[in-house]
């Protein structure tokens, strides 16, 4: 079996924030907090004896610091409601009807015969979805005009968008105007089947000056050169620019893992941009001090991304000051801007160079 699932009694309900619910369990398992997707599975009550998916708990990995609810005792039917036809997680025992924005039923329907217009609009591909909060202040704080956002949700980590804190908090502090799920990520202002019709949705449909493709929580690492989440973000640009459209690649970098394969610019983001993407980008990195510049100048010529890529040395502190403004307290993989400065300097750099671009 691959999947582990139990009954379990619900014995207390926590927080409900975001069309999720987070509840406490009666539970044989050290874990004993669950996830209700209230949009899914109905809305949860004490003593309501429920399913739990226990899997990726019982396995303690990254996403298994809860249950996920995949079916109420109390419920015995529940009916569909609202407009659409399309399937996301299809042919999946948890298979959802959506209203695709493309589809008939859809007021947006007729805009999709038409390829994406990219003129003055900027694509901004990240690898971890760490780096959408910061960005997103960077670009909205410093900019000279209010600019418009889109975060484009893939189907590289987690699905529902309702599971991301960030994503929510973005969307209410007004840092994200326009959320978009692509594939088999759901839950967004508007669902699309494909990356290229998200696209067209964020830069067009909803007239957004930005868009930032980056996955949802949690992706997947098997500790090889090219088993990793994220590997698609190559696809994600070379599509971009082959169509002519302005990309800001914003690298995985970092001085504090203990993995050697994640230090200064990691493996993931050498390997996407050596090998992957075929397209000539424009790259930036922050100011750094004389070690780990030099760790990252010797990284870049190796690999010969030095001669393949236009890379800028850019000023990223600014991050700090646009951080602090908005009160992100944004951390990736457990550490902050004051743990990991390289990381979130990398996202000004980029950001800075985003900027002038859309100048």
């Amino acid at each position: 079996m691959q999947i582990e699932h139990v009954k379990a009694i619900v014995i207390e309900v926590l927080e409900s924030v975001c069309g999720k619910t987070i509840c406490r369990l009666d539970i044989d398992h050290p874990v004993k907090q669950a996830v209700n997707y209230d949009f899914l599975m109905g809305k949860i009550n004490l003593q309501d004896v429920v399913v739990v998916n226990t899997t990726a708990a019982s396995l303690k990995l990254g996403t298994g610091g809860f249950h996920y609810i995949i079916a109420n005792m109390r419920i015995e039917r529940q009916k569909m409601s609202g407009k659409g036809h399309c399937m996301k997680l299809k042919y999946t025992p948890m298979q959802l009807k959506v209203l695709m924005a493309e589809e008939e039923d859809s007021a947006y329907h007729h805009w999709y015969n038409n390829p994406v217009d990219f003129s003055g609009k900027l694509v901004c591909i990240g690898e971890l979805h760490s780096m959408i909060a910061p960005l997103c202040a960077y670009l909205k704080y410093y900019s000279c005009t209010t600019l418009k956002i889109a975060y484009i949700m893939n189907d590289h980590g987690a699905l529902p968008l309702h599971f991301s804190i960030s994503a929510a908090m973005l969307k209410s502090n007004g840092l994200v105007d326009v959320t978009v799920t692509s594939g088999n990520a759901f839950g967004g202002d508007y669902e699309c089947v494909n990356m290229y019709t998200s696209l067209r949705t964020a830069l067009n449909v909803t007239n957004c000056d930005v868009a930032i493709i980056a996955s949802g929580p949690g992706i997947c690492g098997t500790a090889t050169k090219y088993g990793f989440s994220t590997l698609e973000s190559a696809l994600y640009a070379n599509m971009v620019a082959c169509l002519g459209g302005d990309i800001l690649y914003i690298p995985r970098l970092g001085f504090t893992d203990n993995r050697k394969r994640h230090s200064g610019v990691s493996h993931h983001s050498l390997t996407i941009l050596g090998e992957f993407v075929t397209n000539r980008l424009r790259l930036a990195l922050p100011l750094l001090n004389g070690f780990e510049f030099k760790t990252i100048l010797n990284q870049l010529r190796i690999t010969g991304l030095c001669s393949k890529h236009s890379i800028v040395m850019l000023d990223g502190r600014g991050i700090d000051a646009a951080m602090d403004f908005y009160g992100l307290k944004t951390e990736t993989m457990g550490r902050s801007i004051d743990d990991n400065p390289a990381f979130f300097n990398a996202i000004g750099a980029a950001g800075n160079l985003g900027l002038r671009i859309l100048k």
